[in-house]
């Protein structure tokens, strides 16, 4: 088989041109020539004497290595047409007008074995083969390549399938000066400054885009395709473009749309309240809380203000959704939910009905947000809460572990117009902790995708030896950390934790 592959690649006329096909190709040419030649003197009478034994062994010889050639390229046919049977591949090749062209050059030899006929004349015949080699020399698929080369604007360079370059356009002179000093079938390698992404590339590259630079800062943007010709693989095709334009507006979008995100970043956290201690003035309680969005921006959000000097609220909430439509609807729930509750003198579940009402006028996002709303009565202890479809948040009471808060929870706010909710209470006494979460805590995956969870949390709080807020915070933010292991984190993150004194 590859004996076979060998000769088809010396004999085919198809384009490809390889150094013994070149060897092959010219030698072929000569004899025509020469045996043309040899008809003209003939025909002249100018035939020296005592050269016609000469002639005559040359004559033999052609027809020899034509009969040769005919029988060669019969044999390798099917490689040549690898897509259908051999025998329907040598059938197309005897009746194509190339075969046709073959026989009659050797014609002329056999022809008075059977009839008696003036064979000087005949072999003027062979000027068909002549013919033929020089239109496929003019008229090759290179040549026309080249022809449709040159109306192209991108650089385009041709090379064989062992990678040696055929030809390219002004283009890519242009790109590559060298180029103009490489000759015909050396590798493409040797062209100055070559791109070292388009070095290595086959058959199961082809299709992709391939990006570079070169010059500082030029981009440029290769695709790279194959040449037909039926079924024979010819040669490659390399496009190359100038993308260095798109790549720097590119570029200076998405810096611009960075320093957009930055700056809503900053905006959003600095709606959240982010000095500690919160109120010097009050030492009844300790407060302590943080949030870590997933993107720039992020949908969780805590709270805790003031309704009345008596009444402190704690507020934390998860929007669904994330980037920037959850950044926006957490603003205006966040501030819905602070101005119903200073300005209504009415109880949390009114407060909560009320804002809930509110986030689902024109939500044509159908986002939601699920909160955890409460109020401290600081002198009595009572605290009094709202679950609006959130996580259970834990409490330590006495000298008890943490425990699961009891809530009755309601649906999320912003889901439904008219939703009702259901208010709970407890009592908070002196060194009780009250901790809120959102879901990116107990959802934070290791690279195993295991997810932190609610208990691994509950037992992560309660070995926790500190009874400060920020302290218990900063251990659970550091226990998730560690759990996570480098993977990235995907949700936002919001703790709050309360102490009274």
């Amino acid at each position: 088989m590859r004996l076979k592959q060998s000769v088809c690649n010396i004999i085919r006329d198809d384009g490809h041109r390889s150094l013994a096909n070149r060897i092959f190709s010219h030698g072929i040419t000569a004899l025509i020539i020469f045996n043309v030649a040899t008809v003209a003197l003939d025909l002249l009478y100018m035939i020296p004497e005592g050269a016609e034994l000469f002639f005559e062994i040359a004559e033999a010889v052609t027809v020899i290595i034509f009969t040769l050639e005919y029988a060669l390229r019969l044999w390798t046919a099917d490689l040549l047409h690898p897509k259908v049977r051999p025998a329907v591949a040598r059938f197309r090749y005897m009746r194509s007008p190339m075969a046709i062209v073959d026989v009659l050059a050797v014609l002329p030899f056999y022809l008075p074995f059977a009839f008696p006929v003036n064979t000087t004349i005949l072999r003027l015949l062979r000027l068909l083969r002549l013919a033929r080699i020089m239109k496929l020399n003019r008229y090759s698929d290179a040549k026309t390549s080249e022809m449709v080369m040159s109306s192209i604007q991108e650089a385009f360079v041709l090379v064989d399938t062992d990678h040696n370059f055929l030809s390219a356009n002004k283009s890519a002179e242009n790109l590559f000066p060298s180029i103009k000093k490489i000759k015909k079938y050396e590798s493409i390698t040797q062209i100055e400054n070559w791109p070292a992404e388009l070095k290595n590339f086959d058959e199961k590259t082809l299709g992709r885009s391939v990006q570079f630079i070169m010059g500082g800062d030029n981009h440029y943007k290769a695709n790279i395709s194959m040449i037909f010709d039926k079924e024979k693989l010819l040669r490659y095709v390399i496009l190359i473009q100038d993308i260095t334009e798109s790549v720097l507006l590119d570029r200076a979008e998405k810096e611009r749309i960075e320093a957009e995100l930055d700056m809503a970043s900053k905006i959003q956290a600095s709606l959240l309240p982010n000095r500690f201690p919160a109120f010097p003035g009050r030492d009844e309680f300790d407060i302590f809380a943080l949030m870590n969005p997933a993107k720039e921006v992020g949908g969780d959000f805590y709270d805790f203000f003031f309704i009345d000097k008596n009444k402190l609220a704690v507020v934390i909430a998860d929007v669904s959704g994330k980037g920037m439509p959850a950044a926006l609807f957490m603003v205006n729930a966040k501030t819905q939910l602070k101005n119903i509750a200073i300005r209504q003198e009415t109880s949390i579940a009114q407060v909560m009905e009320t804002v809930n009402d509110l986030l689902c006028e024109g939500n044509d996002e159908c986002l939601f947000v699920t909160i955890f709303f409460g109020v401290l009565d600081i002198p009595s202890g009572k605290f009094s809460y709202i679950d609006a479809g959130h996580d259970k948040p834990l409490v330590k009471t006495g000298e008890d572990n943490f425990n699961w808060l009891p809530t009755r929870p309601g649906l999320m706010a912003g889901f439904m117009e008219g939703s009702t909710y259901a208010q709970s209470e407890i009592t908070l006494q002196k060194g009780d902790i009250l901790f809120l979460y959102t879901d990116g805590v107990t959802e934070a995956e290791n690279p195993a995708k295991e997810q932190f969870s609610t208990e691994r949390l509950k037992i992560m709080v309660n070995g926790c030896d500190k009874d400060s807020p920020k302290e218990i915070l900063s251990y659970i933010r550091k226990e998730i950390d560690a759990f996570a292991d480098g993977e990235e984190q995907f949700d936002d993150i919001a703790m709050l934790a309360l102490r009274v004194n």
